[in-house]
């Protein structure tokens, strides 16, 4: 792309007072664009728009480690492992576990090895996508009939009680393709899930009762999708982990996507982002730079792209 946007986005959170020096395990963004962390003493954090102090609590002692967090309804909060042991035909290890709003242990459930992304909705979605061990199989799932990875599909719907759903994903994607490793997960909303996989690397849209909406895409390597009806964000890459490229879905009036331009964030010191964490959630980007988090909507990208 021969076009540069450079837009000013101002931090939506810095964690450094109350992480005090603690490094994160996890994060994740709800459905409602709250974020929510994990700190490394298993400390849970949850912070939103205009709050004077955060939602908190410490997970009973001995849990285990967690790399994915995200809300459940009735204030329950999702943690998941990313990875999960096959451990006989009856049973498998629990990586991911239910807590109440005050940190008691409700439920474990079993969703896997090779866990890559989780996303809740507001009415108890659960989308899980893997990554190649675990859609191929490792540690101890693949090699039979009865040890089928949990994610062989690349990306699986389950409830709030970790039962599996009808997702679509299967007649997602045309012919012969399939999910060999899903890079990025954008839940938009409990009616649009769109994903973006290797090794072809197509972007998909899905709606339930409506057929899949498949693009090519000249993208490689990206790790986070920020989504509109019109457009896409897509961020990080196999060049640069940090690059965010801006398209629109329906170049000259055709179902491909046209290049609108390079997309430089910069902070209100003119500097720009360099994120290490990057996830779409619908029509925002978030992103985490150290202990600062920023997040920016599609339409300010849009208006930024009109005006110059």
């Amino acid at each position: 792309m021969k076009r540069t946007l450079h837009v000013e986005v101002h931090p939506f959170v810095d964690t450094a007072e109350v992480l005090a020096g603690r490094k994160v395990k996890a994060r994740g963004v709800a459905h409602d664009n709250t974020v929510w962390w994990l700190a490394e003493d298993d400390e849970v954090l949850h912070f939103a728009d205009g709050w004077d102090t955060w939602e908190r609590f410490t997970l009973p002692c001995g849990a285990p480690d967690f790399d994915y967090v995200q809300p459940l309804p009735g204030g329950e909060v999702l943690l998941v492992n990313a990875r999960c042991r096959y451990l006989s035909e009856a049973g498998h290890e629990r990586n991911a576990h239910v807590y109440s709003p005050e940190g008691t242990l409700l439920r474990e459930l079993t969703l896997g090895d090779g866990i890559a992304d989780v996303q809740t909705t507001s009415d108890g979605q659960v989308w899980v996508s893997y990554f190649d061990e675990g859609v191929i199989g490792n540690r101890g799932w693949g090699g039979d009939g009865s040890r089928t990875p949990i994610g062989a599909d690349g990306l699986v719907r389950f409830d709030a009680q970790g039962q599996r759903q009808e997702s679509g994903v299967r007649m997602a994607l045309p012919g012969e393709l399939g999910i060999l490793d899903c890079y990025a997960l954008n839940v938009a909303s409990e009616q649009e899930t769109w994903f973006y996989s290797y090794t072809d690397f197509p972007l998909v849209r899905m709606r339930p009762g409506q057929p899949s909406t498949v693009w090519d895409s000249p993208v490689r390597g990206a790790h986070a999708i920020t989504v509109s009806d019109t457009h896409v964000l897509f961020g990080g890459g196999y060049d640069d982990a940090c690059q965010l490229q801006l398209f629109t879905l329906y170049d000259r009036g055709h179902q491909r996507l046209g290049p609108v331009a390079r997309v430089e964030l910069t902070d209100e010191a003119g500097r720009a982002w360099r994120p290490s964490w990057l996830k779409g959630r619908g029509p925002w980007l978030h992103g985490a730079e150290g202990t600062r988090h920023f997040r920016v909507p599609m339409e300010e990208l849009l208006a930024a792209a009109a005006a110059t």
